[in-house]
């Protein structure tokens, strides 16, 4: 019986191979290089989204009411012009969702515990001298990535390990303007010569003394525009 006889020296299978690894490596590079540019832009235009909400709830208005729903109107409506990042509409896409926004001061536990929890004793934002500076106002909303959770490349599996969160607060701090309800009660309920003048007697250095004077002959003015 004649034996037959293998060329072990015959390497030309090899290239399919290796063409195979070549393109699988370059699709996954592609995919994830894809995701990331993607996901990025996306946090860029929730940034805006989330900022112009604060900046129609910082507005004056009426009352802080009337400002938190003109607030809340401007997310719905930018939010329904992107669906592909809110995952709101008939357009909307299984990559992105972005959640109602959490509109007013943030420190407060009952509207972002989150941020409330990491703040700490940091809540009031006092300088060094122990003044006040600009709470924490402003509007925020969670966006979930679920494009990064889902990535899977051809022949290798899941990139991250399944039920891995890809969700990051999204949030925009400006200083609110007083509205006129807020004006109304400083100036008319004789808030501002309660909390403002007679403290003056109280200043270090001062020789103010309103006390002696009747509160009830004080006239309010508003001379300031508000």
């Amino acid at each position: 019986m004649k034996k037959r006889q293998f060329n072990l020296s015959n390497q030309s299978g090899f290239i399919v191979a290796d063409f195979l690894f070549s393109f699988v490596l370059v699709i996954s590079c592609g995919i994830l290089i894809f995701g990331f540019t993607f996901s990025l832009a996306t946090v860029e235009i929730a940034q805006y989204i989330v900022w112009s909400t604060a900046r129609n709830f910082a507005a004056g208005n009426v009352d802080e009411q009337s400002a938190r729903l003109q607030a809340t109107n401007k997310f719905n409506n930018l939010a329904d012009m992107f669906p592909l990042i809110s995952g709101r509409g008939a357009n909307a896409t299984p990559w992105f969702t972005m959640t109602a926004p959490a509109i007013g001061n943030l420190a407060l536990g009952g509207i972002d515990s989150d941020l409330s929890n990491k703040l700490g004793s940091d809540k009031l934002n006092r300088d060094p001298s122990g003044q006040i500076r600009q709470p924490w106002i402003g509007a925020k909303s969670d966006l979930e990535l679920k494009l990064l959770s889902g990535f899977r490349f051809p022949f290798l599996g899941p990139v991250v390990p399944d039920k891995t969160d890809f969700t990051f607060p999204i949030r925009a701090f400006v200083l609110r303007h007083p509205s006129q309800s807020e004006c109304f009660n400083f100036f008319s309920m004789q808030k501002r010569y309660r909390e403002g003048i007679l403290l003056l007697n109280q200043t270090e250095g001062t020789n103010f003394n309103f006390s002696a004077y009747d509160p009830n002959k004080y006239v309010p003015i508003e001379d300031n525009g508000c």
